[in-house]
C-alpha cells in the first residue's frame, strides 16, 4: 500500500469499526495451554472427588401423625370410652418434625439399631467400601460402654484367619491375636467378636471397621435427614435420608418411627401412670385402716354384746353416717387441692405435670388441669428435641404460665366453696351429735366406730372407681402416634454425587478460570496490545497509528527528508482535519493518561507536519508540571514562558514567543518558570486573552498539556480546545485508563475528542499493514 492509499483512508467519525468475534478467539487462543491445563485439571480434580466420594442413595418414607379423634376410632367398641376424656392430645406438625430430626431421638435409634461399628473392605486404591448386614461377616456385642466413648480416628484392621481365630490391628504395626467369643477389653468398653454362623459362601476375609460415637454420629445423621409436612392441611409427614447403604439408611428410617411411636406413648401415659400409682398409695392406706375398723367393731360388739340398733339409733348413725362421708369427701377434696396448688406453685415442679387430676370433682377445674398437663406434654416432647430458647417451647411456656394463673385462681375459688359447704354440715352435724346424746352411751359409742367404717369404706370405693377409670384412659393411650403410609424404600440409583454434573462443572470451571485470571489481568495489569482493543473498549474515533522508533528525540519530516512516522503524522492531520469538518484557526490540545506515552512526541511532530504544509503554526507548553517540549527539541532560551505571562501583565505576546530554526512557519512558547500552583495560574484572565491574540496570528495552535488521568490541568483548556488528541501507547496503557476519554466524550467535557494510537509494531493493527518502511537517511522525496 502506497502513501496515496494510506492519504484516502476513510474513517468513521463516529465509532470505530466493530471488532470481529475472530480477534476475541484469537487473543484467548494464544493461552491454550492455560485453558487445556485447567480443564485437565478441573477434570482430574473432579474424576478424584467421583472416586473417593460414596454413592448415597436417597430413601423416602411418609407417615401420618394421628390426632385424638383417629385415636379413639380405634376402640369405638369400647363404650365406655365414649365418656373419658383420656389423656390423648392433638399433635402439631410442626412440633412432631422437630421430634422426629431431634438428636435424642436419632441417638435412641442408633443404640437401638447397635450403631457402635461401622464395617469396610478394600476397594481400590486408597478407597474403601462400606459394607452391611448379611455382607459383614462378624458381629460385636459389647457387655460394658465406657461413659461417652470418644471416636477412634482411625480403622481397625481385622484379618479372620479360620473360623476360630482373627487378627486386630488398631495402629499400623500393632497386631493382636483372639478367639472369637473372647471377651476384649479397650478404650471404648469391654466386647466380644462372634462370626456369624450363616454365611455367604464367599464372604471377605479382610476387613476394616470403625468405632462410632454415638453422639457425634447422631448429629451427622441430623444432618442427612429432612422431615417436612407434604402440605399444610395435612398431618402427613414426609421423611428423607441419604444413606451409602439402601438396606441400612431403610432400617434406620423404620426404627426411627418405631422409637418414636415409643417415646410419645410414654410421654402420652405418663400422665396416667402418675395419677395410678397415687391412687394405689391412697388405697392401701385406707385398706389397713378399714381392716382395723372392722376389727375394733367387732370387739366392741363381742365385749357389749351388742346385736343390732334401735330403729331410732338406725336414723341418727344414718344421718350422722351421710354427714361425715359429705365432710370426709370435703377433706378429700381440700386436700386434692391443696396438693395441686402446692404442685402449680412449687418452683420445682413449674416444669412437671400435675398428678391426681381425676379425684377433682369440680369438671371446670378439672378441665384446666387436663390441658395443663397435655401442654406439659407437648413443652417436655420439644425440649428432647430443641432447647428451651425456641420460640415454639417459649410460645408454650406463656400458656403454661397464663393457664397456671388461672389454676391457681379456681383452686382458690374451690377451697373457699368448700370451706363453707363444710361449715355448714358440721353445724348440721353438731345437731345431729346433740339428738344423737339420747342414745345409750353403748350405742353411741358403737356409732362412732362403724361411722368411720362407712367412712373409709365409701373413700375406698370412690378411689377404686377413679382407679378404673385411669387403668381405662391407660389402656385408650395405646394407639401408635404415627402410622408409616410408606415404608421406607430406597431409589434405584445414587442421587449424590451427581457424575455427569460434576464433571460438566468442571469442564466449565476448567474454561473459566483461566479465562477469568486473563480477563482480570488485561483488564487490571495488562497493557493494550491491539487496535481492536482499543476499538472494542472506546467509543472515540481513532485518527490512526504512529510506528514504533527505536531512537529516541528523533523527529523527521522535514522538507528534504520523508519517514514512516512522518507520513504516518500526516495521514493523522488528514483524519483530524475531516474530522473537525476541515475548520481553520484550530486549537489542538495533546493529552493522555499517565506520562510517558508519548503526548509530547506527538505534538512535535504534528507540529512540523502543519508547519511543513505552509501553515503558521504554535506549541503551547502546557504541561507547567513536568514541561518537556522545549527540552526534547534541545532548545535553551532565558525567555520568560507561560507562568510568567500569565501571572503578570508587563509581558506581551511577542515576548514569549520562539521561533523555530528548523521552520519559520513553527514557533514556541515555553512553560517558564515553575510555580507551586499551576492550576491557579492557567485560571489568569489573561489566559483567555492569549487564546485570542494567537487564534489572530496563527493559522493553528497546538498544545502539550498535563496526562489529563493524573492532574486535572488540561480541563482548564477544555473552552479553548477545539479538539482533544488523547494518546494512547501500545503495551504501556493500561484498558482502564480508555474509561477517562469514554467519560470525556460522553460528557462532552472536551469538544472533539479523538485517539491517536503510539508506539505500534507491525502485529498490533488488524486493519492495514504498512507495505514499505522508509529508511530515515536515505528516503529522499
Amino acid at each position: 500500500m502506497d502513501i496515496k492509499d494510506l492519504l484516502n483512508q476513510e474513517i468513521d467519525l463516529k465509532k470505530s469499526s466493530s471488532v470481529p468475534l475472530e480477534f476475541y478467539f484469537k487473543k484467548y487462543l494464544r493461552y491454550w495451554y492455560l485453558f487445556l491445563g485447567g480443564v485437565l485439571l478441573m477434570c482430574g480434580a473432579a474424576l478424584v472427588n467421583i472416586y473417593y466420594t460414596p454413592s448415597q442413595y436417597e430413601i423416602n418414607s411418609t407417615l401420618m401423625i394421628n390426632n385424638s379423634t383417629e385415636a379413639k376410632k380405634g376402640f369405638s367398641n369400647n363404650t365406655v370410652l365414649d365418656d373419658l376424656d383420656g389423656y390423648q392430645t392433638t399433635s402439631i406438625v410442626e412440633n412432631e418434625v422437630e421430634v422426629l430430626t431431634s438428636v435424642s431421638l436419632i441417638k435412641k435409634t442408633l443404640e437401638n439399631l447397635d450403631f457402635y461399628n461401622t464395617f469396610f473392605v478394600a476397594d481400590g486404591f486408597k478407597r474403601y467400601k462400606e459394607i452391611y448386614g448379611n455382607e459383614v461377616p462378624v458381629s460385636i456385642s459389647y457387655s460394658k460402654l465406657n461413659d461417652r466413648p470418644k471416636k477412634f480416628a482411625e480403622m481397625v484392621g481385622l484379618e479372620i484367619i479360620d473360623d476360630n481365630s482373627f487378627e486386630l490391628e488398631m495402629e499400623e504395626g500393632s497386631k493382636s491375636r483372639h478367639n472369637f467369643g473372647e471377651e476384649i477389653s479397650n478404650f471404648f468398653g469391654e466386647f466380644t467378636i462372634h462370626l456369624k454362623e450363616e454365611q455367604q459362601e464367599f464372604y471377605p476375609k479382610s476387613l476394616f471397621f470403625t468405632y462410632n460415637d454415638i453422639r457425634e454420629m447422631a448429629f451427622e445423621y441430623r444432618e442427612n435427614i429432612n422431615a417436612e409436612p407434604t402440605n399444610k392441611l395435612s398431618t402427613v409427614i414426609s421423611l428423607t435420608l441419604l444413606a451409602t447403604i439402601p438396606e441400612k439408611g431403610e432400617d434406620f428410617l423404620k426404627t426411627l418411627v418405631q422409637v418414636y411411636n415409643t417415646e410419645a406413648l410414654k410421654n402420652i401415659n405418663s400422665t396416667a401412670s402418675n395419677t395410678l400409682a397415687f391412687i394405689d398409695e391412697q388405697m392401701e392406706k385406707l385398706t389397713t385402716e378399714l381392716a382395723e375398723i372392722e376389727k375394733a367393731v367387732e370387739t366392741y360388739k363381742n365385749e357389749n354384746s351388742i346385736s343390732d340398733l334401735s330403729a331410732e339409733s338406725q336414723i341418727y348413725l344414718q344421718n350422722s353416717s351421710n354427714t361425715k362421708q359429705k365432710l370426709s369427701e370435703y377433706d378429700i377434696n381440700f386436700e386434692v387441692l391443696n396438693n395441686l396448688e402446692e404442685n402449680l406453685t412449687s418452683s420445682n415442679n413449674l416444669s412437671e405435670m400435675v398428678q391426681g387430676s381425676l379425684l377433682i370433682e369440680d369438671e371446670a377445674l378439672s378441665d384446666l388441669v387436663k390441658k395443663y398437663n397435655e401442654l406439659q406434654r407437648q413443652r417436655q416432647r420439644l425440649l428432647n428435641g430443641t432447647t428451651s430458647d425456641n420460640p415454639l417451647v417459649k410460645n408454650l411456656d406463656e400458656q403454661l404460665f397464663s393457664l397456671r394463673s388461672n389454676l391457681l385462681e379456681n383452686i382458690q375459688s374451690s377451697k373457699k366453696s368448700i370451706q363453707i359447704a363444710k361449715k355448714s354440715l358440721q353445724e348440721n352435724a353438731l345437731v345431729i351429735e346433740e339428738r344423737a346424746n339420747r342414745v345409750p352411751q353403748i350405742e353411741r359409742e358403737l356409732l362412732n366406730i362403724t361411722r368411720q367404717q362407712s367412712t373409709k369404706q365409701e373413700n375406698y370405693q370412690y378411689l377404686m372407681q377413679k382407679r378404673e377409670e385411669s387403668i381405662l384412659s391407660l389402656a385408650a393411650t395405646s394407639v401408635s402416634n404415627a402410622r408409616v403410609i410408606d415404608p421406607p424404600i430406597a431409589g434405584l440409583y445414587p442421587t449424590k454425587p451427581m457424575k455427569k454434573f460434576i464433571m460438566v462443572f468442571a469442564f466449565i470451571l476448567g474454561l473459566g478460570i483461566p479465562f477469568g485470571l486473563i480477563f482480570v489481568n488485561d483488564y487490571y495489569f495488562g497493557k493494550i496490545g491491539q487496535k481492536n482493543e482499543v476499538e472494542a473498549m472506546s467509543q472515540v474515533p481513532i485518527m490512526g497509528e504512529i510506528s514504533h522508533e527505536k531512537r529516541k528525540n528523533l523527529y523527521l519530516g522535514t522538507p528534504n527528508h520523508k519517514s514512516l512516522i512522518g507520513e504516518q503524522i500526516n495521514l493523522i492531520w488528514t483524519n483530524m482535519k475531516f474530522a473537525s469538518m476541515k475548520r481553520t484557526n484550530q486549537v489542538i490540545l495533546t493529552t493522555s493518561s499517565i506520562g510517558g506515552e508519548g503526548k509530547t512526541f506527538f505534538s512535535i511532530n504534528l507540529a512540523r507536519t502543519i508547519g511543513l504544509s505552509g501553515k503558521k503554526t504554535v506549541i503551547l507548553e502546557f504541561d507547567l508540571r513536568k514541561p518537556s517540549v522545549l527540552k526534547q527539541l534541545g532548545i535553551k532560551t532565558n525567555k520568560p514562558g507561560i507562568s510568567e505571562y500569565l501571572s503578570s501583565e508587563n509581558y506581551i505576546t511577542s515576548d514569549i514567543l520562539t521561533l523555530s530554526e528548523e521552520n519559520p512557519n513553527i514557533f514556541l512558547i515555553g512553560a517558564g518558570k515553575l510555580s507551586d500552583n499551576p492550576l491557579q495560574i492557567m485560571n489568569s484572565p489573561r489566559l483567555e486573552g492569549l487564546f485570542v491574540e494567537l487564534r489572530n496570528k496563527f493559522d493553528h495552535i497546538i498544545i502539550d498539556s498535563a496526562p489529563i488521568g493524573l492532574v486535572a490541568d488540561a480541563f482548564s483548556l477544555s473552552p479553548f480546545a477545539d479538539m482533544l488528541a488523547y494518546v494512547v501507547r501500545y503495551y504501556y496503557t493500561k484498558p482502564n485508563h480508555l474509561k477517562l476519554i469514554n467519560e470525556i466524550a460522553k460528557n462532552e467535557k472536551f469538544s472533539n475528542p479523538v485517539l491517536v494510537l503510539n508506539d505500534a509494531k507491525s502485529e498490533h493493527s488488524y486493519g492495514y499493514k504498512y507495505g514499505y518502511y522508509y529508511d530515515v537517511k536515505t528516503a529522499k522525496i
